[in-house]
């Protein structure tokens, strides 16, 4: 796998604990947008013209690219962390979900804090990394 691939998919790891804080922010940009100043001073408006201001803006989340890729990340990551074990889970999360990482993975394997050795857990973080990148589509031969 490339290294930007790799890359890619560690990034997308490190914010997965701020997607919640993410899609809320894009939610609240779209229900509340700012509104540019009508500089047309003297101009006519459509005095009956009712705006569909809620309808719009359920359509408009709903059909987000910005708010749906968040989720997907989400939930491939989900996936992802359920279907692994409990050393892959702690390499993880040290690893990426921390704002500021304690050990290293050498560092989680020499103060015991896995049940495996340097070279198993080094195939572990790579195994659960490709895994990501092939449920993301960002997986290349």
């Amino acid at each position: 796998m490339k290294r930007t691939t790799i890359r890619k998919v560690e990034d997308i790891l490190r914010d997965y604990p701020k997607i919640d804080k993410y899609i809320e922010k894009r939610e609240q940009e779209l229900r509340y947008p700012t509104v540019p100043r009508d500089d047309n001073v003297g101009g006519g408006k459509a005095q009956y013209k009712y705006p569909e201001t809620t309808l719009n803006t359920i359509i408009t989340i709903d059909d987000d690219r910005r708010i749906n890729a968040l989720k997907h990340q989400r939930e491939v990551i989900d996936d992802c962390l359920d279907d692994v074990g409990h050393d892959t889970e702690v390499i993880i999360t040290e690893l990426y979900f921390r704002n500021h990482p304690r050990y290293t993975l050498v560092g989680l394997v020499d103060n015991n804090l896995l049940s495996v050795g340097k070279a198993r857990a080094y195939e572990l973080r790579n195994a659960f990394v490709n895994e990501c990148a092939k449920r993301l589509g960002l997986y290349d031969l």
